[in-house]
């Protein structure tokens, strides 16, 4: 009788240990998701040329190559059409050609390209605060787990698929008292490596619906 009582608590006391391990926070569900987009850490060592079109509801559609090596913290950005060049090495800007362009603005493209494509893995870095609350939120009609990250200027939201953790939006305010931002929603995956990456990505401004544009990531290669 007195071992059946403590087989008892102890099946009670594993599970309840058990359900406290597996409870999913915030810094949990974006190591799911990065388990789910670069099981192999293939990022840290990404060193491709990406090539995009992308589409514009005033504009006239642009193809465009950016080059990342993430080891040498390299980036090369090249518009033909538009005659623009944007170089960067480590914090060294090589090279800004074209109508517009500075040495400000390659250092932006860097960061802009290295965080958004490199998503969600960048999430990961050094100093990033994730809170540790996990929400839910309707995206296209179906439930999302959200992981929310303030930035020092920003504050960024992140929605992720609960079946499998891919990645499915991602949303930041520069007001978020006010709701003004914008909100990426994310379709379809090019697979490079081992990596899935997101490859068309939608853009809308959240305090109007109004569409911004859709980027295509066509392919990489060397």
């Amino acid at each position: 009788m007195h071992q059946n009582n403590y087989i008892v608590c102890l099946l009670f006391f594993t599970l309840i240990f058990s359900s406290c391990e597996d409870k999913l926070d915030g810094p949990n569900l974006i190591k799911k998701s990065i388990a789910y987009h670069d099981p192999a850490g293939e990022w840290k060592n990404f060193q491709k040329t990406f090539y995009f079109r992308d589409k514009r509801p005033d504009k006239e559609g642009r193809e465009y190559n950016v080059q990342i090596n993430i080891p040498n913290s390299y980036f090369k950005y090249v518009n033909s059409g538009q005659g623009l060049v944007y170089e960067v090495s480590q914090e060294s800007c090589l090279t800004a050609i074209g109508e517009g362009a500075d040495c400000e603005r390659a250092l932006m493209m860097r960061n802009y390209y290295f965080y958004l494509w490199g998503l969600p893995m960048k999430l990961l870095d050094e100093g990033t605060l994730i809170d540790k609350e996990v929400k839910k939120e309707l995206i296209h009609d179906k439930e999302s787990f959200v992981a929310r990250i303030p930035y020092e200027k920003d504050v960024w939201y992140f929605y992720f698929d609960p079946e499998d953790f891919r990645m499915i939006a991602y949303k930041f305010y520069k007001d978020e008292k006010n709701q003004i931002g914008e909100i990426v929603y994310l379709e379809n995956e090019l697979v490079v490596g081992k990596m899935k990456i997101p490859s068309d990505r939608s853009w809308f401004r959240t305090e109007s619906n109004e569409f911004l544009g859709t980027d295509f990531l066509l392919k990489a290669g060397d």
